[in-house]
């Protein structure tokens, strides 16, 4: 081939048609290389969001598609255990939908569009070297033909030759723990959603694509992908089957599969970032950057990166800032899909509750999707800090209900040993008394300074006393008919964000004090302590953080905690001291359910006694719990 172009584009799919379209389109001798011959198929989330439609639409290769196919453009439903975010984006253009076009149809669409434009085509070849290296000037073709370019771009995908030929090296890379089953169906009812729903270690997405094909991809842990065929097939049929809510089994029974089931192990979607450009050469989509799937990010982006390259090279041909914002834009969404990407879902429940019942904060969600949104943007410590007390305050509401709702009349009236003055019945008015003062705003305000202030302890002991007083004519079932009632409005609060502003510490208050009251009531009723649950681990960490702050105002040395293996240090600086005891009687002991003698013997010096708890440490001859 004596012909010298502008540009080699090698990897004719969807960075490489796009950019070799442009190129052409701007007047540029483009060749557009591929190993494939099209049409042909390759492994692909396939979802296009409002963003790259848009772009697809630009291109004109949106229009050659609905031309030939039916595409149905979908809403867009995102569900963690039970908890969904669902809706339409906000819009690009006339987009405000997604679509789900299969890699055969799409990428074959994209090169008759590169044609089209003038690029010309070379296919069932591959690149074997570069021709020369600073700068690249060509490649040279597995049949020995050289071709001469200005420019050669890699967009041959993760495992690229040209980076191979570069010997760029893979950097910050990455690895999530999902692995996929996949397969194209016919046969289910039409469908203008794009489900995906994910469970402790499964999850589904149902979407379908062009002419009545459904996509059916089913996410597990890496061993959904090992064993034989017939042990992945069996996986994939019983794992389809776990998602009632968003694919109906019996609908399924009657649907065909059109195609062989596609493997994809969690070894196939390990993240990188590659060098973007040099002398002569650049990369695009996967071939620079790889990114989970999980978020469906690929597409989107390969387009994206071959607008900013055709931009600047029928510029001024300067791609020295390529990379930077190639990074920048890639760099949250490359850790976020990675994230995403694992089953470890301890708190994401509480956050989808969030995004659930905050609408702004459900449609940045989305928009995250379409790179509108950062997820920092979306995941504001406010709305994390929020969400975090509500999943926490819920979780012992269910708790306390559980323990005291089939309880005696005379179990009822059990004094509590932490809150002497108290029966188990007082306990729960109280409760129900602080969470609505929490709904309505008049949580006790002095509680986080009462521990310097005898006056302050003095109110906050009246309040507690006031709450318990006007509900001492509730029978149980109307008092736990009331902490539901005032409980669910301040969960909802929290999730939407609504109400009176209050301090951070606020926030977490009325869960942090349900925390410490759930032990009181354990210990009341006999029963072994609990250290694992959501409401349990969101009280110590509160009541830590809150002797974090007491010690730093009283300018004290750090003092390390430690428990079972674990520590934390508090404070600032060296720590002065070590505290260790189990968990349990760590956290009793830093929330004032220890005697001074005990809290010595945990390893306390006498400096720290004051600040250890926020409410008053009771004397050894005296009940071992009290305080409120």
């Amino acid at each position: 081939m004596s012909e010298r172009y502008d540009a080699i584009v090698v990897g004719a799919r969807v960075a490489g048609a796009t950019l070799a379209t442009l190129l052409a389109r701007a007047g540029w001798r483009v060749l557009l290389v591929d190993r494939d011959r099209f049409p042909s198929d390759t492994v692909s989330t396939h979802m296009m969001f409002p963003d790259t439609l848009q772009r697809l639409d630009e291109l004109g290769a949106l229009r050659r598609l609905q031309a030939e196919h039916r595409i149905p453009f979908v809403h867009f439903g995102w569900r963690v255990h039970g908890r969904q975010v669902a809706g339409d984006f906000t819009p690009f253009g006339r987009f405000e939908r997604g679509a789900c076009v299969r890699r055969i149809v799409l990428d074959a669409a994209l090169v008759d569009t590169a044609r089209d434009a003038g690029a010309h085509t070379l296919f069932g070849r591959q690149v074997q070297e570069l021709i020369g290296a600073d700068p690249v000037r060509g490649v040279v073709l597995d049949n020995g033909e050289r071709v001469e370019s200005r420019w050669v771009f890699g967009a041959d995908g993760r495992m690229s030759t040209i980076a191979r030929r570069l010997h760029l090296p893979a950097e910050h890379e990455r690895r999530g723990e999902m692995a996929f089953l996949m397969a194209y169906w016919r046969g289910l009812p039409a469908a203008e959603w794009c489900h995906i729903d994910m469970h402790e270690r499964a999850a589904l997405m149902s979407v379908p694509c062009e002419d009545g094909i459904h996509l059916l991809s089913l996410a597990g842990p890496p061993e959904i992908t090992r064993g034989s065929t017939e042990v992945r097939e069996q996986r994939y049929r019983d794992g389809l089957h776990q998602f009632p809510a968003v694919l109906n089994p019996r609908l399924l029974d009657g649907a065909s599969r059109i195609s062989p089931l596609v493997v994809v192990p969690e070894t196939m979607m390990r993240g990188h970032f590659r060098q973007a450009a040099g002398a002569g050469w650049a990369l695009l989509g996967d071939a620079g950057h790889f990114k989970h799937p999980v978020t469906a990010q690929g597409i989107g982006d390969a387009m994206q990166q071959a607008h900013y390259l055709a931009a600047a090279l029928t510029g001024d041909e300067d791609l020295s800032g390529y990379q930077q914002w190639r990074d920048s834009r890639a760099e949250e969404h490359y850790d976020w899909s990675y994230r995403l990407a694992r089953f470890d879902t301890s708190g994401a429940a509480v956050h989808y509750a969030g995004l659930e019942a905050d609408p702004v904060a459900g449609q940045g969600f989305l928009d995250t999707f379409t790179k509108l949104r950062r997820p920092s943007e979306v995941f504001t410590p406010d709305r994390v800090a929020r969400w975090s007390a509500a999943g926490a305050y819920e979780d012992g509401q269910r708790r306390v209900r559980a323990l005291v709702e089939d309880l005696s009349p005379a179990a009822l009236e059990t004094a509590v040993p932490a809150c002497p003055e108290w029966t188990v019945r007082d306990l729960v008015a109280h409760l129900t008394g602080v969470a609505e003062d929490s709904g309505r705003g008049t949580y006790f305000a002095g509680a986080l300074d009462a521990w310097r202030d005898p006056d302050l302890a003095a109110a906050r002991d009246h309040w507690t006393a006031d709450q318990v007083g006007a509900r001492a004519v509730l029978d149980l079932p109307a008092l736990l008919r009331e902490f539901d009632e005032h409980g669910r409005t301040w969960v909802g609060m929290l999730r939407r964000g609504t109400g009176s502003e209050v301090p951070a510490w606020m926030v977490s208050s009325p869960a942090a004090d349900l925390s410490v009251h759930l032990d009181d009531l354990r210990e009341a009723l006999g029963l072994p302590p609990d250290t694992s649950s959501p409401v349990a681990r969101f009280g110590f960490a509160m009541y830590r953080q809150w002797l974090h702050a007491r010690i730093v105002e009283q300018g004290l040395p750090a003092l390390r905690l430690r428990a079972d293996g674990r520590e934390w240090v508090v404070g600032h600086g060296t720590p002065g001291a070590t505290v260790t005891a189990d968990r349990y009687e760590l956290f009793r002991a830093i929330s004032g359910r220890r005697d001074v003698e005990s809290i010595r013997d945990y390893g306390a010096p006498d400096s720290y006694l004051p600040i250890i708890s926020p409410y008053p440490l009771p004397e050894r001859h005296e009940t071992k719990e009290v305080a409120r």
